[in-house]
């Protein structure tokens, strides 16, 4: 990633923290990454950056990562996932982890093989990694992973929990045939009140450029208000509540929806020979 993505990439990260929530995946990563700054607190970035390269080592040069985000990343495997586009809420169904497939695999299996060949992989590159270095960089995979089960009790449990659930190959195989993931079955994971946590940290924060935000500001958009902001955009500015479009996902998506609906019902009236729609 060169310095003007990185550069990029870090005011997206920046802004997003003042946009509050507008689905279930937002909660999700929201939450997730919480998690993943609480696990990685005591390891300083020398640590972490070794750790990473290990790891890359394991995945091979084509499937390198740039962070641990993404070497941790559950998302890979909900593409088509319903959180995309489900509102906000405290409880998501994800896939089940790599170390939970593999209990449903037979032995000799195909995905047996591939994970005992990761596990031997990472335990040669993990060889001058102290105990609790490697115990703690599977906490952190674990926190990323929202796996409050995780039976991490040693470097042993550690090294295949790394392995197999961060495995580039595993993550191959799962693509070209996926039945021993839908054997296992989905994980339902409890999530904080994202929505109210964001909320409260805008109210007691300064937003990016210096203004306060104040309780009406957080207040989402009744349906009416929705339909008539969409078809009359002057009044809307003239409101006193655009402050809240900049921070709502779900009032910008709302709105946007209904924007198209109104410039298609208007570009309808004008081929009809009708005036410009608008709502009173």
């Amino acid at each position: 990633m060169d310095a003007l993505a990185k550069e990029i990439e870090k005011m997206t990260s920046e802004l997003d923290q003042y946009l509050l929530p507008g689905t279930l995946m937002d909660c999700f990563e929201i939450y997730r990454h919480g998690q993943m700054r609480k696990a990685s607190a005591g390891l300083n970035d020398n640590e972490l950056s070794w750790f990473l390269h290990m790891l890359n080592e394991l995945h091979g040069a084509a499937d390198r990562k740039d962070d641990f985000d993404l070497m941790f990343d559950p998302i890979m495997y909900m593409v088509h996932h319903p959180a995309w586009t489900a509102p906000p809420g405290l409880k998501i169904e994800l896939p089940p982890l790599n170390t939970e497939v593999l209990k449903h695999a037979e032995p000799g299996s195909r995905f047996r093989e591939i994970a005992e060949s990761e596990v031997a992989r990472l335990r040669t590159l993990a060889d001058t990694y102290p105990d609790e270095a490697v115990i703690g960089l599977a906490a952190i995979a674990a926190a990323a992973y929202l796996d409050n089960d995780a039976a991490i009790a040693g470097r042993r449990s550690a090294i295949c929990y790394l392995a197999i659930n961060a495995s580039a190959k595993l993550e191959d195989y799962w693509a070209a045939d996926d039945s021993l993931w839908l054997k296992t079955g989905n994980r339902i994971v409890i999530l904080d009140d994202v929505v109210a946590e964001v909320k409260e940290k805008l109210l007691r924060d300064r937003i990016a450029n210096g203004e306060e935000v104040k309780a009406n500001d957080l207040v989402c958009y009744k349906e009416d208000e929705i339909k008539f902001f969409a078809f009359n955009a002057d009044k809307f500015l003239l409101s006193g509540k655009t402050r809240h479009l900049a921070l709502c996902g779900v009032c910008q998506q709302a709105i946007a929806l209904w924007k198209e609906k109104a410039r298609d019902a208007e570009e309808r009236m004008l081929a009809a020979g009708g005036e410009r729609l608008r709502l009173n």
